[in-house]
C-alpha cells in the first residue's frame, strides 16, 4: 500500500494496519484515499478531523477480524472509532484514527429477541 494518498500522508502504523487487516482476510473495503478520508472528516458540527482511513466491514466476522488485529501489541496504537447511521452529530464520530463505517453493509436488523 502506498503511504502517500491525496495531498496527506497516511501514518506508517495505520499503513502496516491496513496491509496486516487486508492479509488476515478483511472481506470489506478498506478506503484509505484522501476523497473517502475527506468525506468522514466532518459532520453537522463545526469541527472537522481528517480521519487516517475508512473501512467499511462486510459483516461480523470483519468486524472480529478488526478488533483482534488492534488488540495486538504492534497494533495497539490504532485507534477505532465506529461509525454509521444515527451516529452522534456533534463531533463524537470524528477521529484522527480509522472509522469503521458500518452504515455500507450492516444495515439491516436480521432478528429481534422480544426476550
Amino acid at each position: 500500500m502506498i503511504a502517500m494518498v491525496g495531498e496527506v500522508a497516511v501514518r506508517s502504523g495505520y499503513v502496516a494496519f491496513l496491509d496486516a487487516l487486508r492479509a488476515h482476510g478483511f472481506e470489506g473495503e478498506i478506503a484509505p484515499d484522501y476523497a473517502n478520508r475527506m468525506v468522514l472528516a466532518t459532520d453537522n458540527s463545526i469541527y472537522q478531523r481528517l480521519p487516517q482511513a475508512a473501512v467499511y466491514p462486510k459483516h461480523a466476522e470483519d468486524l472480529e477480524r478488526l478488533t483482534r488485529l488492534a488488540a495486538q501489541t504492534t497494533h495497539r496504537s490504532i485507534v477505532l472509532t465506529p461509525r454509521g447511521g444515527g451516529t452522534g452529530t456533534n463531533g463524537q464520530s470524528l477521529t484522527d484514527g480509522i472509522v469503521v463505517d458500518v452504515s455500507r453493509h450492516m444495515n439491516q436488523i436480521l432478528e429481534i429477541d422480544v426476550e
